[in-house]
């Protein structure tokens, strides 16, 4: 059976580690989850769901993020049932998270704009105080950039050299596949 349930969202609060009695690390939170589809407006309805995480990643959730961070959880669906204090039985349904990653750009203490080479980069104040470096975007070198850059401009003039990490072309095989496959 599948039980798998991603989500990417904010956290309606800043989370809070707390510990079991037999010292097991857990924490549990909220976050806003916007829906896919927009209605007639173009606004989207937004889902506020519970989370749980426990041990590590309850550790990590509770030192890595707070309120408003963005963050892609990776979890599965849990039902338990309780009594209210009417003594009423009920339902709660929580996500238990398995894995958590960070989303969107780093927050800083300062709030200061992030340059993270989208469409809508901060205003020319702010990148002049910033090192440019090659190495922004994933670029090796300043020329990759510069060639990246013009691409837009030109397309089709770009030229891409073919590299490996380790090896050469000649660890690579060719299967005739009008035999049997190998496998």
């Amino acid at each position: 059976m599948l039980n798998s349930c991603n989500f990417q969202g904010r956290l309606a609060a800043d989370p809070e580690l707390r510990t079991t009695q037999s010292g097991i690390s857990v924490t549990s939170f909220r976050m806003a989850v916007d829906r896919s589809k927009a209605d007639e407006d173009g606004n989207r309805q937004v889902d506020w769901l519970s989370f749980t995480a426990w041990r590590n990643t309850a550790e990590f959730i509770c030192k890595y993020f707070s309120k408003g961070s963005q963050m892609v959880v990776e979890s599965h669906c849990q039902t338990r049932k309780y009594q209210d204090k009417n003594g009423e039985d009920r339902i709660a349904t929580e996500f238990i998270v398995d894995k958590a990653h960070f989303c969107g750009p780093k927050q800083s203490s300062r709030q200061e704009p992030v340059d993270d080479g989208g469409t809508n980069p901060p205003s020319s104040t702010y990148r002049s105080q910033q090192p440019q470096q090659p190495q922004q975007m994933g670029f090796s070198t300043q020329s990759q950039r510069q060639q990246w850059q013009g691409a837009a401009d030109h397309p089709g003039n770009v030229q891409v050299s073919q590299s490996f990490s380790q090896g050469s072309d000649d660890d690579f095989s060719v299967l005739d596949d009008a035999d049997d496959l190998p496998f």
